[in-house]
């Protein structure tokens, strides 16, 4: 790896790291009721955003694909709750077949995870992005299924499961088949704060191995 692609690996690496804090501290924020401890996350919440536009112009100079990467992750940092509910509710409301052998397995590591489906370098970043925010989906499925839905989690799965099954049968694999689950689970939305919440949806569900081999 030349000097180049490893300081690009590096930001990247770093994008991530400062999106998941990012949305550790605005989960934090939303639940927090003592006004210093709040105060703190505001001004951690700052300091992070100020981490993120320097990562940003070191980015943006590798080119076209950096700015689309920088993009996502500034569209990421910004997912709320309204987004990733909009794309939740999407799918469930997706047509459903019954899917044999849909065993819970244990998270395996996701780059481990990345080799066994063919994955390539080109989504990690978006793996990452996705994973940064895994979190508040598991709060928010978590949360619907004990206060009003108890089968949110399993119709959730069912449905990307549902699409899953069909473009393996059809042949697709890899990147292909990411990029294509990647689509569904935003349901196509122009919008880029649904499709980073829908990439969202789907990496909190690469990562418990309930979509994709585990």
């Amino acid at each position: 790896m030349s000097w180049r692609e490893e300081h690009r690996s590096n930001l990247e690496l770093k994008m991530g790291k400062v999106v998941r804090l990012l949305g550790e501290c605005e989960q934090q924020l939303i639940d927090e009721t003592d006004p210093p401890t709040k105060s703190r996350l505001k001004s951690q919440i700052s300091e992070l955003k100020g981490q993120m536009r320097d990562c940003q112009g070191d980015l943006d100079s590798f080119g076209q694909e950096q700015v689309t990467q920088r993009n996502l992750a500034l569209t990421m940092a910004s997912v709320t709750y309204e987004d990733i509910n909009f794309v939740i509710t999407a799918l469930l409301n997706q047509r459903m077949i019954s899917i044999d052998g849909q065993d819970n397995f244990q998270p395996t590591n996701p780059e481990e995870k990345m080799y066994k489906n063919d994955l390539t370098h080109n989504i990690k970043f978006f793996l990452d992005m996705g994973l940064a925010k895994a979190g508040e989906v598991r709060h928010f499925v978590e949360n619907n299924a004990k206060i009003n839905f108890p089968d949110v989690p399993e119709r959730l799965k069912a449905s990307l499961n549902t699409e899953y099954i069909k473009l393996i049968r059809s042949g697709m694999r890899g990147d292909e088949l990411f990029m294509h689950l990647y689509k569904f689970s935003s349901h196509n939305n122009p919008d880029p704060l649904r499709q980073a919440a829908g990439l969202a949806v789907l990496c909190y569900f690469f990562e418990t191995c309930d979509v994709f081999e585990p």
